[in-house]
C-alpha cells in the first residue's frame, strides 16, 4: 500500500475532526445522551479459505489499530458507533522491488542511492454498529453491550510503502455483517472494555477488540 502511514494519519485526522465537531455541538445537549471517543486494538481472524485464495494469500489472522466515536442515547440506552481501523495483514506473498531514493540526486548524481525494499500488506476498515449498553453492578460502573454492525474493507493492497511508482496489487477481502457482545468498566470519564465480533457474511470469521474510551 503506497504511503500507508500518511493515508492512515489523514483518515484519522478527518474522523477525529468530524467527531470533535459533533462533540462540541453535543456538549450543550448532555440531557439527550453522552458521547465518547475511543482507540482500539483488534485481533482479526480471517476465513482460512478466503485467506488462501490466489488473489489474497495472507495469513488467517491480522492486527488492527483504530479510532471510533460513539453516542449513547439517554432515553433508550442505545449506542451508535462509527469507527476506522488500520489493518496490518501477515503477508504470505511478499515481493521485493528496487527503489531509487531521489531526494539527493542533485547532490550525488553519480551515486546509486537505491535499495531493494520488501512489500507490506495493509487495509482500512470502516464500520458502524448499534445496540444497547446495559450498566450493571451496585454503582452502575460496569456495563454489558450487545450490538449489530457492518464493516467494509477499503484500500486493501500489497505494495511498497512510501513509493510513488512501484508495483502493487489488490488483496480482495470483504467485510460484512456481524454481531458483537462486550463487557467493560467505567472509571469516571474513562472506560476500558473487551468486545467480541462474530461475522455472518464476508471473509472475516471473528475478531476480538480491546478498547479504551474517553467520555464527554
Amino acid at each position: 500500500m503506497s504511503i500507508t502511514l500518511s493515508k492512515f494519519i489523514t483518515a484519522w485526522i478527518i474522523v477525529v475532526c468530524s467527531l470533535g465537531s459533533s462533540f462540541a455541538l453535543a456538549h450543550n445537549q448532555q440531557a439527550y445522551g453522552s458521547w465518547s471517543i475511543s482507540t482500539n486494538v483488534d485481533h482479526i481472524n480471517i476465513d482460512p479459505e478466503a485467506a488462501s485464495r490466489p488473489d489474497v494469500m495472507v495469513a488467517d489472522s491480522a492486527t488492527a489499530f483504530g479510532v471510533a466515536g460513539e453516542y449513547l442515547s439517554a432515553g433508550s440506552d442505545m449506542t451508535f458507533a462509527i469507527g476506522l481501523n488500520y489493518i496490518m495483514y501477515n503477508d504470505n506473498n511478499e515481493f521485493s522491488q528496487y527503489v531509487e531514493d531521489n531526494w539527493n540526486d542533485d547532490w550525488y548524481d553519480d551515486w546509486d542511492s537505491g535499495s531493494y525494499e520488501e512489500s507490506d500488506a495493509n487495509a482500512f476498515m470502516l464500520y458502524a454498529e448499534v445496540g444497547p449498553t446495559l450498566y450493571i453492578g451496585a454503582d452502575d460502573m460496569s456495563f454489558f453491550s450487545v450490538r449489530g454492525g457492518v464493516s467494509a474493507i477499503l484500500d486493501s493492497t500489497r505494495s511498497i510503502s512510501y513509493c510513488s511508482d512501484c508495483y502493487s496489487e489488490d488483496i480482495n477481502l470483504d467485510g460484512g455483517l456481524y454481531g458483537s457482545v462486550g463487557i467493560g468498566h467505567t472509571f469516571n470519564r474513562f472506560d476500558l472494555s473487551l468486545q467480541f465480533q462474530q461475522y455472518f457474511t464476508g471473509d472475516i470469521d471473528n475478531s476480538l477488540r480491546f478498547k479504551a474510551a474517553f467520555n464527554f
